[in-house]
């Protein structure tokens, strides 16, 4: 996990700079928030409080990153390897929009404080696109897992080497729906060349859950003053 270390690409605002071999599969409406905060830290070190309202999330092959739409000395990136998201899960509360939560592993030299607690990730999916994002998430750190495991066991990737030396090749790649607008996204399977709907709910599926609760409340209100 890093602060500030992103590459960023000066013809446009919210693009970076790919490393070696790195691919992008995802990337959220604009307005998609940020958090990342500690509940407590070491004797007399700060606390982690960073945090955006607005901004793009981009799903790699190698990692997520995170840019915001208005950047601040202490925040003009955030990216982390895959490996180093843990707990991974999406919440979807009554009101308001979805949730992506993840406990993050520091890597060394990231420019954070040492601490004794978990660091917590949030992004708020303002726009919809929750969903989306933590299935291709999930499939991706699957078949990442999978690759480095496969690295360590050949015996071409030394315990504890970079994300960046990984054989990626078997990973999924990303293509634009010709049919559909938006920001839709779809995984193709490079081994068999078989396209399919990925698992978990489908695109729009929190707007849908969102309007199916507001008909029911008001379906209750409805009753209770007739």
């Amino acid at each position: 996990m890093s602060i500030n270390w992103v590459m960023l690409d000066g013809s446009n605002p919210q693009a970076f700079v790919n490393l070696p071999g790195e691919r992008a599969l995802y990337s959220s409406p604009t307005r998609t928030a940020f958090s990342l905060s500690t509940s407590n830290s070491l004797p007399g070190a700060t606390p982690i409080r960073l945090n955006s309202s607005s901004g793009v999330v981009h799903l790699t092959n190698q990692r997520i990153v995170y840019i915001p739409t208005q950047r601040t000395t202490e925040l003009e990136s955030f990216s982390c390897p895959i490996n180093h998201l843990h707990d991974t899960h999406v919440s979807a509360p009554f009101f308001g929009p979805n949730v992506w939560t993840a406990v993050v592993q520091p890597v060394s030299n990231g420019g954070l404080p040492s601490v004794a607690s978990a660091i917590e990730l949030k992004l708020v999916f303002k726009d919809g696109g929750a969903f989306d994002f933590y299935t291709i998430f999930e499939r991706v750190k699957e078949r990442f897992l999978q690759a480095l495991e496969n690295a360590r066991a050949s015996g071409r990737m030394a315990e504890g080497a970079t994300v960046g030396t990984v054989h990626l090749e078997d990973l999924p790649a990303y293509e634009e729906p010709p049919a559909m607008g938006g920001n839709a996204s779809r995984l193709v399977d490079t081994d068999t060349n078989y396209e399919g709907p990925p698992p978990g709910p489908p695109p729009g599926y929190e707007e849908v859950q969102r309007e199916s609760l507001a008909d029911e409340i008001q379906r209750q209100y409805n009753d209770l003053n007739r």
